[in-house]
């Protein structure tokens, strides 16, 4: 993919602030995060979201993820709505930028990052996220080609691209985003019946050929319809067959059901566990 040259930092942009815990081994834990995450990347690394079932929390891991991500390394980060056939990430945005993917992949292969930045939309965050028009639409039978073509346009200007799979199945259309994946990402809630589907879709990916997206996967568990103590059973994380550090639990936070929220205003808490998420994200397999 060659060397990563992101832009260099605009100095006149604040970056969001993060409201990390405030004392003891929670805050030294999240400052370590952090310097870890502002460590230079040798080449762009790839990350997939793709939910468990519906109103899993995807789209909204793959904006919060990705701001963290720009805010953190004070350089942009790419998201895409990586289906042909459906968005989500189109109701995060206001005043977006019209362009589309096809947009992006009608540029020459060694367009500058200028012109690819004329055609996302940026959050104050320093996320770029490039969106699908809202609703559903006929198949591009041309997209897979696309797709990649834009990956590779974009693998030098950005330290992470994140693709956001909205449909529930992982068909032949998707087999150009998860060939093209370093980190799979999968986001769940937590009662049983999300559980379970957590753990087929990870033995789908399996069963495509693909184990090795699936023994590195990280799973992201969001109390998404309320506060909850329940605890994550033992068994789910070798159901899944992936190691307990690769499950993440990220607490119910009122912040997040609005469109228009702003890192600053997560609680410490889910602060803490997206800035866990993304420093599992940044390490090689």
């Amino acid at each position: 993919r060659g060397p990563l040259t992101p832009p260099a930092p605009d100095a006149g942009a604040p970056r969001p602030e993060l409201r990390l815990p405030r004392f003891g081994t929670a805050r030294r834990q999240a400052l370590h995060r952090l310097d870890r995450l502002r460590a230079p990347l040798p080449r762009s690394r790839r990350l997939t979201l793709i939910g468990a079932y519906h109103y899993s929390g995807r789209a909204t891991t793959t904006m919060v993820l990705g701001s963290l991500l720009a805010a953190a390394r004070g350089e942009p980060v790419l998201a895409l709505d990586g289906s042909p056939t459906e968005g989500s990430l189109d109701a995060f945005l206001t005043r977006r930028n019209p362009a589309v993917v096809r947009d992006l992949a009608a540029l020459p292969a060694d367009v500058p990052y200028e012109e690819i930045r004329a055609r996302t939309t940026r959050l104050p965050s320093g996320l770029e996220v490039v969106a699908h028009r809202s609703g559903h639409f006929s198949p591009n039978p041309a997209h897979q080609q696309e797709y990649v073509r834009v990956l590779a346009q974009t693998a030098h200007h950005y330290p992470f691209v994140l693709t956001d799979w909205a449909p529930l199945r992982l068909d032949g259309s998707a087999a150009a985003v998860l060939d093209h994946t370093d980190r799979l990402i999968l986001c769940c809630g937590t009662a049983d019946w999300f559980l379970d589907a957590a753990v087929r879709v990870l033995a789908l990916v399996r069963g495509a050929g693909r184990e090795q997206l699936a023994r590195t996967a990280l799973v992201v568990v969001t109390d998404t319809g309320g506060p909850s103590v329940r605890e994550l059973p033992e068994s789910f994380a070798p159901r899944l067959r992936v190691g307990p550090e690769q499950v993440v639990r990220v607490p119910f936070d009122g912040a997040l059901q609005s469109p228009g929220w702003e890192l600053r205003r997560l609680r410490p808490a889910t602060t803490e566990a997206f800035l866990n998420l993304a420093d599992l994200a940044m390490r090689d397999d």
